[in-house]
C-alpha cells in the first residue's frame, strides 16, 4: 500500500494539467490509469465482504441453536442464502475487475499510436460488462431500478481526438451505466454489510468479552481480552468502507464526465483527489488493524 497510495496521488494530481493550458492525450492516459488504482482497493473490500457474510450467517446459526434444536433443513436455509449472496458479490468484484480492465485500455488507446489491439480488447470487456452488469441490475438488492433511466447521451468535448474521442462517443453512456451499476450496488452492500457487522459484535461480544469477564475465575490471558474487545469495537469500518466505496465512485464518475465534456475543474479534481486518498487510508488502517 505504500506504493499504491504516492502513485495515486501523482495520478489524480497530474489531472489537474487537464484544467489548464494544451490537453493532449497523454493527459487522458493518466486520467485513465486513476479508474484502475480504485478498482483495486474495491476488490480488497468486496473479498472482506464475503468472509463478513458467512461469519455473520454463522453467528446466526450458533445464536438458534441454543434456542431450539436445528435441523439440516434450518442450515441449509441459510446457508442457500449465503450462497445467493456470495455469487452477488462474485458479479460485483469481476464487474469491478472489468471496469478497471476498461481505464487501463482507455490508458493503452490514449497512448497508442496503433489503437486497433485496444478497441478490439475494449469491445469484448465492455459486452462482459454489459452481462454482468444486467444481471447486477436483476439482483434482488436493487429497488429502485430508476436510478439508471436517467443516464443520457453528451456531446464529447472537441479537444479529445482521434481513437479516444471515438471510444467515448460510442461507449460513454454504456460506462457511465455501469459505473452507476457498480455505485448502487457498493451503497446498498455497504448498509447490508453494516448491519451484519452490528450481528457479529453483539454475539461476539458476549462470548469473549462478557462471558469471560463476568465469571469467576479472573481472566487469565488479558492482552488477549483487550485486543478482542478492541476489535469488536472496529468491526464496524468494514461496512464504512464500502458506504465510502460508493461514495467515492460516485464522484468518479462526475469527475469522468467533466472529463469528457470538456469542463473538468481544478476544485473538482482537488476535491476527488483528497477523498481518493481518504478511501485508500482508510482501508490501510483497517487492514494494519486486522
Amino acid at each position: 500500500m505504500n506504493k499504491t497510495l504516492p502513485k495515486t496521488v501523482f495520478v489524480f494530481a497530474i489531472i489537474a494539467t487537464l484544467t489548464t493550458g494544451c490537453r493532449s492525450n497523454n493527459d487522458y492516459k493518466k486520467f485513465a490509469n486513476a479508474g484502475s488504482e480504485y478498482t483495486n482497493a474495491v476488490d480488497r473490500l468486496l473479498d472482506a465482504a464475503g468472509d463478513i457474510r458467512i461469519d455473520t450467517t454463522s453467528e446466526q446459526l450458533l445464536r438458534n441453536d441454543k434456542i431450539i434444536n436445528l435441523t439440516i433443513d434450518d442450515y441449509k436455509k441459510l446457508a442457500d442464502r449465503d450462497d445467493e449472496r456470495l455469487e452477488v458479490i462474485r458479479k460485483l468484484r469481476k464487474h469491478n475487475k472489468l471496469l478497471g480492465n476498461y481505464f487501463q485500455l482507455l490508458n493503452e488507446l490514449a497512448s497508442s499510436d496503433s489503437p486497433t489491439h485496444a478497441q478490439g480488447e475494449i469491445a469484448e470487456v465492455v459486452d462482459n460488462l454489459n452481462t454482468i452488469g444486467k444481471e447486477l441490475k436483476g439482483s434482488d438488492l436493487i429497488t429502485n431500478s430508476g436510478l439508471f433511466q436517467s443516464i443520457s447521451n453528451l456531446v464529447v468535448s472537441s479537444q479529445i481526438r482521434g481513437a479516444l474521442r471515438d471510444e467515448l462517443e460510442k461507449r460513454h453512456r454504456t460506462i457511465l451505466l455501469e459505473l452507476t451499476i457498480q455505485k448502487e450496488m457498493l451503497k446498498i452492500l455497504g448498509d447490508s454489510i453494516a448491519q451484519d457487522v452490528k450481528l457479529i459484535r453483539i454475539a461476539r461480544e458476549e462470548r469473549f468479552v462478557i462471558r469471560p469477564l463476568i465469571q469467576e475465575t479472573t481472566i487469565s490471558d488479558e492482552d488477549t481480552w483487550i485486543e478482542a474487545r478492541r476489535d469488536l469495537f472496529k468491526m464496524e469500518n468494514r461496512g464504512q468502507e464500502l458506504q465510502f466505496a460508493s461514495q467515492a465512485l460516485g464522484n468518479y464518475q462526475k469527475v469522468f464526465q467533466a472529463f469528457y465534456e470538456g469542463k473538468l475543474t481544478s476544485e473538482r479534481v482537488n476535491n476527488f483527489l483528497q477523498e481518493v486518498n481518504d478511501f485508500l487510508q482508510l482501508i490501510e488502517t483497517d487492514k494494519k488493524q486486522s
